[in-house]
């Protein structure tokens, strides 16, 4: 039951993560660019993520999923720190703003496709048919509590930040993910 626990703050934590960055990354995007720069963004989006599901499949026969799992977590810290200091800065702002907007829909696809991967591991078929319903419990109610914390936040910070205060989600989830692997 401790596994089922800890997968569930996990997937709940990574969602209530893209609940923050994503409306914030759409509505920076559409307040600078407005939705006829959507469809190249969508192309964009597609390309970026076939690239980076073929590494990521080379990858993943070289390197242990704990490992590349960890590294999607640092990394992915690094990078919305890195989004939040240029946004609130207006740096590059139009590139930056692409580019925030394709790694959030990367970030989206890397991380839970690694947690079903995660989960498929974690449980055998009997223990997923049982359990897998009340894992994906955490899914929705971290995309409620990630809606919701978004648009409490943008009344008091600047859309800037969020990425910033996401962070502080992911570096939980770095340490559920060490625990989960040593069961």
């Amino acid at each position: 039951m401790q596994r089922a626990l800890l997968m569930q703050f996990y997937i709940f934590l990574i969602i209530t993560t893209l609940l923050v960055v994503k409306p914030t990354a759409n509505a920076m995007f559409l307040s600078r660019f407005g939705v006829s720069q959507l469809p190249f963004a969508f192309i964009l989006v597609a390309i970026v993520a076939a690239i980076v599901t073929m590494l990521y499949s080379r990858l993943v026969t070289k390197v242990e999923l704990n490992k590349i799992m960890d590294r999607t977590l640092k990394g992915s810290i690094v990078f919305l720190i890195l989004f939040g200091v240029f946004l609130h800065f207006r740096l590059w702002q139009d590139f930056v703003l692409y580019l925030f907007y394709i790694w959030v829909a990367v970030f989206a696809l890397l991380t839970t496709s690694q947690f079903w991967l995660l989960a498929n591991i974690v449980f055998n078929a009997r223990q997923a048919k049982r359990l897998f319903g009340f894992v994906g419990a955490g899914a929705i109610a971290g995309g409620i509590f990630g809606g919701y914390l978004a648009t409490i936040l943008t009344g008091f910070i600047s859309s800037a930040y969020l990425p910033i205060v996401a962070t502080v989600f992911l570096i939980f989830c770095i340490f559920i993910l060490r625990k989960i692997w040593k069961k």
